[in-house]
This record gives C-alpha cells, sequence and structure tokens, in this order.
C-alpha cells in the first residue's frame, strides 16, 4: 500500500512538473497597438516575418487602430504597446507611460513636390499639404521649406488635408505642389516622375516611431519588455545587415512592390542607428518635448525626460548583445 502511494505520487509530480514546463514554453501573448501598416514599423513586421517574436517567447498581435483608441487602450492595460507619438502627450500631462523603444534616430518625412516643381524657387507661392495643423508633419513641412528658404506664411499656403492618402489625392490633381510623405509614399511617387526635394532628417532630428509602455508593466514585468526589444533590435541590426532580403520582406508584409520596397529601405537605412539600434541621444529628445510642448501651449524646457522616456531595459539589452552604446540617453 505504501508503495503505491509513492508511485502515484512520483506520478502525479512528473505530470505536474511536465505541465509547469509546457506552460513556461507556452508563448506570451503580446498586444501592440500601431496607427499604420507601414515603414514606421517596419522592425516590427520584419522581426514577426523572421520568427524573432517566437524565438522570444512572445505571441504578437498587432492591432491597428487609430491614436484616439491606442492611448486609452494602453493606460486600462488592454495593449501592452502603443506608439510612442500618440503617447508622449498624455505622459506631458502626467499619464503613467514611457517610451521605451524608438525605430529611427530621427524623422523619416521626405518633402515630395510634382515633376514640374524642380527647385524651392518654382515651388514659391504654391501650397504644401499636410496633415493637420500642429502636427509633427506640419512641424516638418515647415522646417524643411525654411531649409529651402521659404517661408510658411510669407511664401507657401500650408494646405491641411488629412491622411497621406489625401495628400497624394491633392498633389496628383494639383491642388497642392509638394507634401512631406513617408519613405514608401515618397518611393512610390518618385517612380511616377515626382521629386524628393528633402528629408526631413536634414531639419527635424527627434527620435521617431518609437513605443511606449504603461509605468506598472516596467515595474511588473520588466522581463516581457525586455523580450520585446531584442526582438526589436535583432530587426533593427538585421535590415541594416542585410537590406535587400529585409525589403523583400517589407514588401511582401507591407504590400508593395519590390521596387518601392527597395527604394523606400534605402531612404530609411541611413536613419536607423547601429551604434544605439532602438534609443535616442538627449538632445533628441528634448527638441522632440520641445516642439511636441509647443504645440500644447506648453514650456517642454521644462519637463524632464524621465517623465516621458525609460530607456534602462533596452540599454540592459543592448549590453546582453554586446551593444555598447557611447552617447545615448541613459547610456
Amino acid at each position: 500500500m505504501h508503495s503505491k502511494v509513492i508511485f502515484i505520487a512520483a506520478v502525479f509530480f512528473c505530470v505536474s512538473t511536465q505541465s509547469l514546463a509546457q506552460e513556461h514554453r507556452k508563448p506570451l501573448s503580446t498586444i501592440q497597438a500601431i496607427s499604420t501598416v507601414d515603414f514606421g514599423y517596419f522592425p516590427t513586421f520584419l522581426a514577426r516575418s523572421k520568427g524573432f517574436f517566437v524565438q522570444e517567447g512572445l505571441d504578437l498581435k498587432l492591432l491597428v487602430v487609430s491614436v484616439r483608441v491606442s492611448v486609452p487602450a494602453l493606460l486600462s492595460r488592454e495593449v501592452h504597446f502603443a506608439a510612442a507619438g500618440s503617447s508622449i502627450p498624455a505622459a506631458l500631462k502626467g499619464a503613467p507611460i514611457k517610451a521605451v523603444y524608438y525605430t529611427y534616430k530621427t524623422s523619416t518625412f521626405q518633402l515630395v513636390a510634382r515633376p514640374e516643381i524642380t527647385s524651392a524657387q518654382t515651388l514659391k507661392g504654391k501650397a504644401v499639404a499636410v496633415s493637420s495643423p500642429g502636427s509633427s508633419n506640419d512641424q516638418a513641412a515647415r522646417l524643411m521649406l525654411k531649409k529651402l528658404g521659404l517661408e510658411a506664411a510669407r511664401d507657401i499656403r500650408i494646405l491641411s488635408t488629412g491622411d497621406s492618402q489625401a495628400r497624394v489625392l491633392a498633389m496628383d490633381s494639383n491642388l497642392a505642389a509638394a507634401s512631406p510623405v513617408n519613405p514608401d509614399v515618397a518611393a512610390h511617387l518618385a517612380l511616377k516622375g515626382y521629386r524628393i526635394l528633402m528629408s526631413s532628417a536634414e531639419t527635424y532630428p527627434v527620435p521617431f516611431s518609437g513605443m511606449a509602455v504603461h509605468d506598472d508593466l516596467i515595474k511588473e514585468k520588466p522581463e516581457f519588455i525586455k523580450r520585446w526589444l531584442r526582438a526589436h533590435v535583432r530587426a533593427i541590426l538585421y535590415i541594416r545587415q542585410n537590406p535587400e532580403e529585409a525589403a523583400q520582406i517589407a514588401a511582401k508584409e507591407l504590400k508593395v512592390s519590390p521596387d518601392v520596397a527597395l527604394a523606400a529601405t534605402k531612404l530609411l537605412l541611413p536613419l536607423l542607428s547601429g551604434d544605439d539600434p532602438g534609443g535616442f541621444t538627449e538632445a533628441g529628445m528634448r527638441l522632440n518635448l520641445e516642439y511636441g510642448a509647443s504645440r500644447q501651449g506648453g514650456e517642454g524646457g521644462k519637463v524632464p525626460i524621465a517623465q516621458v522616456a525609460d530607456l534602462s531595459l533596452l540599454r540592459e539589452v543592448q549590453r546582453e548583445m554586446g551593444i555598447r552604446c557611447k552617447d545615448g540617453y541613459q547610456c
């Protein structure tokens, strides 16, 4: 009788141990909210395609939702990751949100003009289409125009038309002569004869396409965030090292032609940091906060970066991967 009890207990222990091991191996559901399916989230799509999330034990679910939905969802913890561009304004007002990662070390808008626009002089007196007043798209447009020697109020009419599709339509119908657009849109238009006059990287050097999390997630599940970060850092490095293959993946994942995907990838390569993948500089974020706060009528110079961003987990991941950033924030 005694031996039977021991045998049953041993069997129960083995089964329980196996169940725990299986549970441990079960991928963790990971919900990431994105606003659009485009090159702003290039590393996310590449990491998913290459199996980087699975290798980290994550089951990534991408939700395409508007910014009006993503921030409340992040605050209520219905999603784990949401776009930092829409989350930081909430953080500036005291919301418990922190940016933990940025895809690009600077903004990525390309100022594209109709084929007949060959210089800044020929753009003078015409309309430039932007998404909405005070948006980062609008900010980038004004800074690029100024670099070209054109003042928005004096030399150019700013026309608010909405998303990139609406801005392209405005240019196609000659309602606008130019517009700041994302690299994939710029690549597509260039194939139609449009001209890329300038990249906003020259005038608007702020960290771009970031993702934010709830403060509680940083405290409660740092290893979970590190897995997500590791997949993205690997993706950034992969894109830099294998641009042509990465472009093929982008064509499939983002549903654009191979020519457009390759051209857009080439435009973005200089904006992906190899020394600090996923990070940003203090100067870049300070500029971002100043512009962001000015759009809200506040003073970004008085806001500590720690109120809106925390790169401590990214720095841990980078060190574990043998990456030693030098000039980035929290290096």
